[in-house]
């Protein structure tokens, strides 16, 4: 098995280097690991991060809670535990506000908390314009703490307030495989993850579908199942299977591929979802080699054209 791995990572690295063709500026830094609590009780196959630009929040999945840490340069430090004993957190943002959002991966629902810990409940879908059951995929949360969800059920993605009500809904494109994932940039622009087919669907502000951003990229990944966008717009996808980020262009187009399958610091075996702060560092959780990683993506909210901020107004 190891040799098949090694095969693989050796595969991906040449991949790698071959193919970062208009990814020079996006040369991403290792610059530390988590793996464990204040306490020394390790991490145990985090699935999900959210960050600011100044704390982590892990979904420590395999441990069943959600660990706050800050971060200030190679300095990580823990804050806070907040268990989950009936839950098991595969996905996980954080609001304007400070407060938590994770997804149960057993229950598919949407549950609420504080940013110091007290349970604000479930998340509640107001005024739906259907009776189905809503089973989300995944969620993403937006500048404006409106809320994203990638309903399997209903084969919509649902734009719903901060408190839950029915906003709109744009509907899963006709011919695709299975999403995966969402994201959305800064000017309100929903990007939808086909993780089967390795395609990136897109839908500006208030559109009513999805058009395609990318081609298929099959060929440079194996199946990626996470995405998220820098303060530029340039999106990184995690390729689960490939052990790997893939980056794309604002308008669709194959930037290369970054980092490869790995144990040593830098690697990824199986990695989840991934955050990217306004400051430009990155934290992917790394799930099989049961840590989180942070790295310098040069990225920052500096880099923005001043004409692109006031169009997320």
């Amino acid at each position: 098995m190891r040799r098949v791995l090694a095969s693989v990572a050796a595969f991906l690295l040449v991949l790698g280097s071959t193919q970062s063709f208009g990814a020079e500026k996006r040369t991403i830094k290792w610059v530390a690991s988590i793996y464990s609590d204040a306490n020394g009780i390790g991490l145990k196959h985090p699935e999900g991060v959210a960050c600011t630009d100044e704390y982590l929040i892990v979904a420590d999945t395999g441990n069943s809670r959600l660990l706050r840490y800050s971060y200030q340069g190679e300095a990580v430090t823990m804050e806070a535990e907040f268990p989950l004993p009936k839950s098991y957190p595969i996905r996980v943002h954080v609001n304007s506000t400070g407060d938590l959002y994770f997804l149960d991966g057993k229950e598919r629902r949407i549950e609420i908390m504080s940013a110091t810990g007290e349970e604000g409940g479930l998340l509640s879908y107001k005024n739906l314009p259907f009776s189905t059951e809503v089973i989300p995929k995944s969620f993403a949360i937006d500048r404006n703490d409106r809320i994203y969800l990638l309903d399997v059920l209903s084969r919509h993605v649902l734009v719903l307030e901060p408190d839950g009500q029915y906003l709109r809904q744009v509907p899963f494109p006709e011919e695709h495989g299975f999403f995966s994932d969402l994201a959305v940039d800064r000017q309100g622009r929903i990007l939808l993850l086909d993780g089967v087919e390795a395609v990136v669907y897109s839908a500006a502000r208030g559109a009513d579908q999805f058009s395609r951003l990318t081609e298929s990229l099959k060929a440079y990944v194996n199946f990626p199942t996470s995405l998220s966008v820098d303060e530029s717009g340039v999106i990184y996808l995690v390729d689960q299977y490939g052990s790997g980020l893939a980056l794309v262009g604002q308008d669709g187009s194959f930037l290369g591929r970054k980092l490869s399958l790995g144990w040593k610091d830098s690697g990824l075996y199986y990695p989840s979802q991934l955050c990217i702060s306004r400051n430009g560092s990155m934290f992917i959780a790394d799930r099989s080699n049961s840590r989180v990683q942070l790295f310098d993506t040069g990225a920052s909210e500096s880099v923005v054209r001043p004409d692109e901020a006031a169009a997320a107004e």
